[in-house]
């Protein structure tokens, strides 16, 4: 299932990070996905026993601080869906198990696949500011995110955004997937508005009945953080987080004119903060 067949809209591929031990959750995926008419690829996420001690500490203090277990699990399970849709030639949908989707989701689906500015597009709703600018595609608005702090539980990625994705990789290691992304500067991202997709942890933000599935296993698990090997490495995280705080209020300040600072509203809730 791609993004077009010889000039018709189809559909882009809908990939559902799921824990294969999470049966409610994927469940109550496939019973969306089936109401709304498409069919998932599943990508099983990994566990903390999926991947060794080795590969584990290989990861833990590539961010600002250490990762544990189930957060290096999230950003590997990211990863080989980016590594799937970098050797593809349509953008595809990444969600989360324990994402919900509008009646509007597969139509906004369909129309952004067709957008050609984009190397990812956020899909939901996470209760954050964007810092932007807005234009039009079709039946959607879209904003140009120039400073983003959404989540990763839903996006959109074109094959040119995953390859940007993976070099970054290469370059910085892992890190949470969210600020992974968000902190991938060379990515024209952009988020739909008002979003389609949301958290199940959001309903309550968004005054919403909450639903009786229980929340994703992905990267909720709790765990003792890594304890730094050295002095040398605390000091490269502290360093880490200073440049990425400087970035970040830097981006701000040169964005003060000329870009909006909004909350995104979520399609079926128009709660605005």
């Amino acid at each position: 299932m791609g993004a077009f067949d010889g000039g018709v809209v189809l559909i882009p591929s809908i990939y559902i990070i799921s824990l294969a031990s999470a049966t409610q959750r994927r469940i109550y995926q496939t019973d969306q996905s089936n109401r709304l008419g498409f069919k998932p690829i599943w990508q099983n996420a990994y566990g903390v026993n999926d991947f060794s001690e080795d590969v584990f500490l290989q990861h833990a203090f590539d961010w600002q601080r250490p990762l544990i277990k189930t957060e290096v699990g999230c950003f590997l399970s990211h990863l080989e869906v980016w590594k799937k849709i970098a050797v593809s030639d349509c953008p595809a949908v990444i969600l989360e198990d324990d994402v919900i989707l509008t009646t509007s989701s597969i139509q906004a689906f369909e129309e952004l696949s067709t957008y050609e500015n984009a190397d990812i597009i956020n899909l939901e709703a996470a209760g954050k500011k964007q810092v932007s600018y807005e234009t039009k595609h079709k039946s959607f608005l879209l904003r140009k995110l120039v400073l983003n702090s959404s989540g990763a539980a839903a996006y959109m990625l074109w094959p040119s955004g995953a390859k940007k994705l993976l070099k970054h990789y290469q370059s910085n290691g892992a890190a949470l997937a969210d600020v992974f992304i968000n902190e991938s500067r060379s990515l024209s991202s952009w988020q739909i508005v008002p979003a389609v997709v949301i958290q199940q942890c959001m309903l309550p933000y968004y005054d919403m009945p909450e639903i009786k599935e229980g929340v994703s296993q992905i990267a909720r698990e709790k765990y003792d953080s890594p304890k730094c090997p050295n002095i040398w490495i605390k000091l490269v995280l502290l360093f880490r987080r200073i440049k990425g705080e400087v970035n970040k209020g830097l981006i701000k300040l040169m964005t003060f004119f000329g870009h909006e600072r909004i909350f995104i509203p979520y399609l079926d809730n128009y709660r605005n903060k």
